[in-house]
């Protein structure tokens, strides 16, 4: 398919690709005005779909790259959710010695379920950059292979960051400008970390991995489940769209073998 260029050459047409399937799934969420019921409902597929990457692909793989490094990532994972969470109790805490609005209080809460969604999927999207430089360095289609897999999750993935940011009360520009810089970490991550491949292939990432997934846990757990069913009237609803979300990555990991990543 890509007879005579280079894994250079490839790699870019990668991160170009991905690039725009990123920006794409970014951008659904904000074709129209919704209104604070709707952006709850999309927050509650959004919620299904961080637990089902956290289920179907984070721990999964984390536990497995502990494995064949002998690490245990267990603490880790739970390290990175505590920190999170301690994040948020501090941040809550001070904003109550300084105002009682109980309104200004929750956007400062979903202000942190964003940061922290961003966080998490920004080590796992550097993570996917470097994978796919490894699987292109083990040969054409073991990397065409990793591709296809990672862009199939930066649409979703992006998907569920734009909804979670939608809770923040900024506007579609700015949203945008961060989807955009989130975006740019998987082909950047890919790019930079190509004349590395030797050497990152030889450093266990079970630690940024572990950390992604407790701050995953949180974030889909924690934050975004709650938030979900804020309106209880739409309970019924919120559940469905939640399990929708699961079923759409448990989807996509069955069709690649389980395998979620391609990984080599």
């Amino acid at each position: 398919m890509f007879e005579g260029m280079s894994d250079h050459a490839i790699l870019f047409i990668f991160a170009l690709i991905i690039l725009a399937v990123s920006m794409a799934g970014a951008c659904i969420p904000s074709l129209k005005k919704m209104d604070p019921r709707q952006v709850h409902l999309m927050v509650a597929l959004s919620a299904g779909i961080f637990l089902g990457i956290l289920f179907f692909t984070l721990l999964p793989e984390t536990f497995e790259a502990g494995e064949d490094s002998g690490m245990n990532a267990a603490p880790w994972i739970v390290g990175g959710f505590l920190v999170v969470l301690l994040v948020d109790v501090i941040l809550k805490r001070r904003h109550m010695d300084a105002c009682a609005c109980e309104k200004c209080d929750n956007n400062h809460g979903h202000e942190l379920t964003s940061a922290s969604a961003f966080i998490g999927l920004a080590i796992h999207a550097a993570v996917d950059g470097v994978v796919i430089s490894i699987a292109l360095g083990a040969g054409e289609l073991v990397g065409i292979a990793a591709f296809i897999a990672i862009a199939l999750h930066k649409f979703v993935e992006l998907f569920a960051l734009s909804s979670t940011f939608m809770l923040t009360g900024l506007g579609k520009k700015d949203i945008l400008i961060y989807m955009l810089l989130f975006a740019l970490i998987t082909p950047v991550a890919a790019l930079v970390s190509m004349p590395l491949v030797d050497i990152i292939s030889d450093v266990s990432i079970v630690i940024p991995m572990a950390v992604a997934a407790g701050t995953f846990m949180y974030v889909g757990v924690y934050a975004l489940l709650r938030e979900a069913f804020h309106e209880r009237r739409d309970s019924i609803i919120s559940f469905a769209l939640v399990v929708t979300g699961i079923v759409i990555i448990a989807v996509i990991s069955l069709l690649l073998g389980g395998d979620a990543h391609g990984h080599p």
